[in-house]
């Protein structure tokens, strides 16, 4: 029910608001559908594999007409990432292969068997920013080998967004001066959340590489760094961090 209602609002406000979008997106932004289980910790292996069995009928059925990249956070949360280029493809039936092939009572049953493993879930939409991230080599989600992940997450008020947004391109302009090696993405929300927060996502291959890059970075950029970052945060009114990992055998790309 959730669901259905979730899809009805988004087409209704897809012909307000879905010009905007497009013509951002063309220049430097990806829209991205993310939707996001809190785990019961007791349950989280017992999620794991109907999530494994998920991806098995995907692939055993050639689903083509969905995609997602998952991410499971240090919180039991688990988080399922697809690009969208509008509103108008969360009104598709992500499944419609799998239900032709499997019969809609199968679908249902492998959908219902998530119910028990926990209690809270839901879906928004957030938004890759290219021209605030900072990744010299190209954007991408997934570096080769980095599946490991820091999150950082900046809530603003609307009257902070503006300058927020600024001082995230003073921070990329002195990475891009220091040839820093820690390439990180932003991420901002849009349809579906209350507030404004923006996500800062960081790769490395561990934890241990992660702090060691970030160690390294604060000796190459010194008070530049430290100036940059005392700035931004006058602009932020709430702060959180998050960890996570990759999770290539919960995610799923089609075969073409």
């Amino acid at each position: 029910m959730i669901m259905k209602q979730f899809k009805t609002i988004s087409i209704l406000l897809l012909f307000i608001i879905s010009p905007i979008i497009t013509l951002s997106q063309e220049k430097s932004y990806q829209a991205f559908w993310i939707h996001e289980d809190k785990v019961k910790p007791s349950k989280v292996d017992e999620y794991e594999a109907i999530g494994k069995d998920l991806v098995a009928a995907c692939e055993e059925h050639n689903v083509q007409e969905t995609q997602w990249l998952t991410l499971k956070l240090n919180d039991d949360s688990y988080i399922f990432v697809t690009p969208i280029e509008n509103f108008a493809e969360l009104d598709k039936n992500a499944f419609k292969t799998l239900n032709e092939k499997m019969g809609d009572d199968k679908v249902a049953a492998l959908f219902d068997r998530f119910n028990t493993t926990y209690d809270e879930h839901g879906d928004y939409i957030v938004y890759l920013n290219h021209s605030l991230s900072y990744m010299p080599d190209g954007i991408t989600q997934t570096p080769e080998g980095q599946n490991y992940r820091t999150m950082y997450y900046h809530y603003v008020t609307p009257e902070n967004d503006k300058n927020y947004s600024k001082s995230l391109k003073n921070i990329k302009e002195a990475f891009t001066k220091h040839n820093s090696k820690v390439h990180y993405r932003v991420y901002k929300t849009g349809f579906g959340v209350m507030g404004t927060y923006y996500m800062i996502a960081v790769a490395a291959e561990s934890n241990t590489a992660s702090a060691m890059a970030g160690d390294a970075n604060w000796e190459l950029m010194g008070d530049d760094f430290s100036k940059l970052l005392k700035e931004m945060s006058q602009y932020i009114w709430k702060s959180d961090e998050k960890r996570g990992w990759i999770r290539p055998d919960l995610s799923y790309k089609p075969a073409k």
